[in-house]
């Protein structure tokens, strides 16, 4: 294999290693979900964890339905899914990569 090729392959192997270590991880994704969607968890013992969504600095309380979390080495899938009060859907899509979420639909 020529210089070349192998500055090609040590490039390829530095950019993957970059994007396995800068991966997002839950605590990540946690703190995103709050700042952006204003849903965060408290937990207490024996109760487990109380889901509350603050928009325009009400607090409701919300209801987990389940997840799902696509780890994939170099970038993470987040879905989680909630009930509000009124039995009203939400769900929370995200790409994680280079420890930055986005929303994703």
């Amino acid at each position: 294999m020529n210089k070349k090729g192998r500055n090609v392959i040590f490039v390829v192997l530095f950019v993957i290693l970059i994007l396995v270590f800068t991966n997002p991880n839950e605590a990540d994704y946690e703190q995103w979900l709050a700042e952006e969607h204003g849903i965060h968890y408290t937990s207490s013992p024996g109760m487990g964890r109380e889901y509350v969504m603050s928009t325009n600095g009400v607090d409701q309380k919300i209801e987990y339905r389940g997840d799902h979390i696509q780890h994939a080495g170099i970038y993470t899938f987040y879905e989680k899914h909630y009930t509000d009060a009124e039995g009203s859907d939400i769900n929370i899509k995200a790409f994680g990569i280079l420890k930055m979420l986005f929303n994703r639909s």
